[in-house]
């Protein structure tokens, strides 16, 4: 019997390496991405200890003392990280609620349109603002929202006071759910539109003879047809529900709207390369990691016994 399973997992072995120079091409290929993610994602975990140590920079990660759960208690008492563990759940569960599902309708929207080359421009302008970066799409909504610019000049003439819209807490957080939503809904909506194009046209042909309008087909058949694409990016978003958008905060917020803006992300940044804390700044980014990590499991389960049998994602 053991003869028998050391041959199998020999011609296993001579199998895989088969494959892997058969297609030595594609592997090539992955290499450079699998090396960013051992260089950026993976060599750098070990600095995760820092949690758990006074660090000192002449002693060195592994050479600093070793301080138990201290700044996990620190974290825990501070008031300041409550607030922003409010501020990031209730600014991730407003993208969850207005900007996720705004892909999906673009998508749907984008694939209605009968015109091939109208729905290529369509689909070009609404994912071009994903490729300017936070810092250039911060210095254009400054600009549009400033006191004297065109949203406050269009304000005026219905005789509305000037908003500082970057600087009211009232408002800010509807600023940064819009903001997400013109720059990141046409990029996601690739996904869908990728999706769409994979159900079979066949099914909208016979809806059609059935007498079904639009509305019906889009209900009955593309969102069923996308619904395990909608779950696999649901599952996704949920793993990020406590790291907000830091790009898009830290180019727009100011002390002004810390009490309304300030999250985990931001809180994190501030107090490991602002204050040089970085002890404390590793417990709040483990800590946030962590219960990404579990939300991530639990919406798993709870998406693989809210669909009606369809298989879970692990």
């Amino acid at each position: 019997m053991r003869i028998t399973k050391k041959n199998k997992a020999g011609t296993a072995g001579q199998g895989l390496l088969k494959r892997i120079y058969k297609n030595r091409a594609y592997y090539l290929l992955l290499l450079p991405f699998m090396i960013f993610l051992f260089v950026f994602r993976y060599k750098p975990m070990y600095g995760i200890v820092l949690a758990f140590k006074d660090f000192k920079i002449r002693e060195g990660i592994m050479g600093s003392p070793w301080a138990g759960l201290k700044y996990f208690n620190q974290l825990f008492e501070a008031a300041s990280f409550w607030e922003v563990l409010s501020n990031t759940l209730i600014i991730s569960l407003m993208n969850l609620a207005f900007s996720w599902p705004v892909p999906i309708v673009l998508a749907i929207f984008i694939s209605e349109i009968g015109n091939r080359r109208v729905r290529k421009v369509f689909q070009t302008a609404s994912y071009l603002p994903h490729f300017i970066s936070w810092v250039i799409a911060a210095s254009l909504i400054t600009d549009v929202l400033a006191l004297n610019g065109p949203i406050n000049a269009l304000l005026g003439m219905v005789g509305r006071g000037p908003v500082y819209f970057l600087a009211d807490s009232n408002v800010f957080r509807g600023v940064l759910i819009l903001t997400n939503i013109w720059k990141g809904a046409g990029w996601s909506a690739i996904i869908y539109i990728a999706a769409i194009t994979a159900i079979d046209p066949n099914l909208y042909e016979a809806a059609r003879v059935d007498g079904a309008k639009k509305l019906q087909e889009i209900w009955h058949i593309t969102l069923p047809g996308i619904r395990s694409t909608i779950l696999t990016l649901f599952i996704l978003e949920i793993g990020k529900l406590l790291s907000s958008n830091f790009d898009q905060i830290f180019n727009l917020y100011s002390p002004a709207v810390y009490d309304v803006a300030d999250v985990l992300d931001t809180y994190t940044y501030r107090q490991g390369l602002e204050s040089f804390n970085f002890s404390y700044a590793t417990a709040a980014g483990f800590f946030q990691n962590g219960i990404g990590f579990v939300l991530v499991i639990i919406s798993n389960i709870v998406v693989k016994h809210l669909s009606s049998g369809e298989e879970s994602l692990w």
